[in-house]
């Protein structure tokens, strides 16, 4: 038996940069790399590992089993909003603006928003779920810098201080979740503008770099969550706000935004997007304009992006500016919300689009082909006061022909029937469908009409909401 004394400490593994592994009286002693040490970390949260704190530190709410979990406290609490008890995280530290949000699972959501003023501007609303929808830790809120200057790169995540139309559609997709007793998801919401006068310098402005650093901004927020990022859906309007490009101009230019956002999106790592609008039908005293009509062919080809109008505008209240009212903009946000969720989940979302204006073997009779997820309704008790030649006209009709009566065709529920008391006549003669009316001064827009599908929503503004026809300006075959 050897009288070696056993050292009490030593060495068992040296690397060239230093000692791996020892030993001493407590046992073994282990030198790990940065990158181990790391990854280990990222683990615990997953292993629950986690510090229990006391509530005092996130202040005077009502909150209860805190824990510390990788930088963050991650408790139970019963705050302001419609979502119940739930857990919350805040982040301990942040270079950004920290702030309490909804503890999200599964994936970190985004609804964007691109545009001009009207689409993008902040709104006077309270969320249901103030700490489901969020926004970058940038200060910006929701509505970006509007094109003022460049937005800063964070992974922060902040509640939001006021409402577009892009978190009012978050807003009402995690409120039709609850409803349905399904998992609330947490969704990130930026809408991004700039002064931009026609479609071609928006593509190329400061409106879309910014939504660029934003797209990056919930990138990098879902990473440090350790959550996959998925976008619901972009909202895309700019069109009276366009006042130099043609219906040529306009439509090019709206497929070279969609291009370049897919691009972004593809750079990213994120999927193709859903592109999600409302048909600008314009104003009290703007009723025709070149962007209400070069919508038209954007709602039947969209080319190879995801594309959908949600609703035609003239069925929302504008005050006396020619915006769309508080209650517009929820009733907005709920026709986007429902064309969005339905798109997400493959089924299929399109409003009534008139196609092709054709004349009968009676000449006083035009048919008006179209195509809708269900049968055509010409709505008897006319709730928008369209008339009744139910939102339709004639332009470049010498003859002066007046339509006496509009019908859904019996042969085919995707065809109307418009009868006149003498054949219309002339060079271009053009059946217009909510384009060119009169000014209105009953607080909604000029343009309006009668025509829509079976599908209906009950809004919370009290109201029901349909899917209303897109407006058209056919040329008569």
């Amino acid at each position: 038996m050897s009288e070696t004394p056993t050292p009490s400490r030593g060495v068992l593994l040296r690397a060239k940069n230093g000692d791996v592994i020892g030993f001493d009286e407590t046992g073994l002693r282990l030198r790990l790399a940065d990158e181990v040490i790391a990854d280990i970390a990222s683990r615990l949260p997953q292993l629950g590992s986690a510090q229990e704190v006391d509530p005092a530190v996130l202040g005077d709410i009502d909150a209860w089993d805190v824990k510390v979990i990788a930088n963050e406290y991650v408790f139970s609490a019963r705050l302001a909003g419609e979502q119940g008890v739930r857990k919350f995280r805040r982040p301990i530290q942040s270079d950004g603006m920290p702030d309490t949000i909804a503890n999200p699972s599964g994936a970190l959501f985004a609804m964007f928003g691109l545009g001009g003023a009207r689409r993008t501007t902040g709104q006077a609303h309270d969320l249901r779920f103030p700490w489901h929808v969020v926004t970058a830790g940038d200060d910006l809120g929701a509505t970006g810098n509007a094109g003022s200057d460049t937005n800063l790169e964070t992974s922060a995540l902040y509640c939001l201080p006021e409402q577009t139309r892009d978190s009012l559609i978050a807003d009402e997709i995690v409120a039709r979740r609850q409803e349905a007793y399904r998992a609330l998801p947490v969704i990130f919401s930026r809408s991004e503008s700039d002064n931009s006068g026609c479609i071609a310098d928006l593509a190329v402005g400061i409106g879309m770099s910014n939504l660029t650093q934003s797209v990056k901004n919930f990138v990098s927020a879902a990473r440090r969550l350790g959550l996959p990022p998925k976008v619901l859906g972009v909202g895309l309007e700019f069109t009276l706000e366009d006042v130099l490009s043609s219906e040529a101009e306009w439509q090019s230019g709206i497929f070279k935004i969609m291009d370049a956002v897919c691009d972004l999106f593809s750079d990213q790592g994120l999927r193709k997007p859903l592109f999600v609008s409302v048909f600008d039908a314009g104003t009290q005293n703007i009723s025709d304009h070149t962007t209400i009509r070069a919508q038209w062919a954007l709602s039947w080809n969209s080319g190879s992006h995801d594309f959908v109008f949600s609703a035609p505008s003239y069925m929302f209240p504008l005050d006396t500016y020619g915006r769309p009212t508080l209650d517009a903009c929820l009733q907005m946000a709920e026709m986007d919300a429902s064309a969005v969720e339905a798109l997400n989940e493959d089924q299929t979302w399109s409003c009534p689009v008139l196609l092709l204006a054709e004349r009968e073997d009676d000449p006083t009779i035009i048919r008006c082909r179209g195509q809708a997820e269900t049968k055509f309704v010409l709505d008897s008790d006319d709730p928008l006061n369209s008339g009744d030649a139910c939102g339709f006209q004639f332009e470049n009709d010498d003859a002066g022909a007046k339509i006496i009566a509009v019908q859904v065709a019996a042969d085919d529920p995707n065809d109307v029937l418009i009868t006149c008391d003498k054949p219309p006549q002339g060079t271009n003669l053009t059946l217009l469908y909510a384009i060119g009316h009169t000014p209105s001064n009953d607080g909604m827009p000029a343009n309006r009409g009668a025509l829509r599908d079976r599908w209906s929503l009950k809004s919370r503004t009290g109201v029901r909401l349909h899917r209303w026809a897109l407006p058209a300006a056919l040329p008569v075959h």
